[in-house]
């Protein structure tokens, strides 16, 4: 079975790929390198990544990376909570934020 990455313009995307975007990334954003580059620093840097209608009109996300126990910075899957602009604000999704961290720990530690 092939993986397919998951595209960075993504909530899970952007969290899975918060590490250090690889050569191949980097080729398929030309042109937005320091910019992608900044948004994937500051996602590694707190955890989790959110999307707000960039993706598609209408809906928004959060997304933790699972964490990988081995530390090798690793592709890892990411856990992802979406709702639709209309229902939920920005801010009311960001509430569930730290219950996301605590699901991909969950995850992190059955995979191992």
């Amino acid at each position: 079975m092939t993986q397919r990455p998951t595209r960075p313009s993504t909530s899970g995307g952007n969290s899975s790929s918060g590490e250090s975007p690889s050569q191949t990334w980097t080729r398929t954003f030309e042109g937005q390198g320091p910019c992608l580059s900044s948004r994937l620093a500051r996602v590694a840097a707190r955890g989790w990544a959110e999307v707000d209608e960039e993706n598609e009109v209408g809906v928004r996300s959060i997304a933790a990376a699972v964490p990988d126990p081995d530390g090798h910075g690793r592709p890892r899957p990411a856990v992802s909570l979406g709702a639709t602009v209309v229902l939920t604000s920005a801010e009311e999704l960001r509430t569930h934020v730290p219950a996301l961290l605590d699901c991909a720990e969950e995850i992190a530690a059955v995979m191992g």
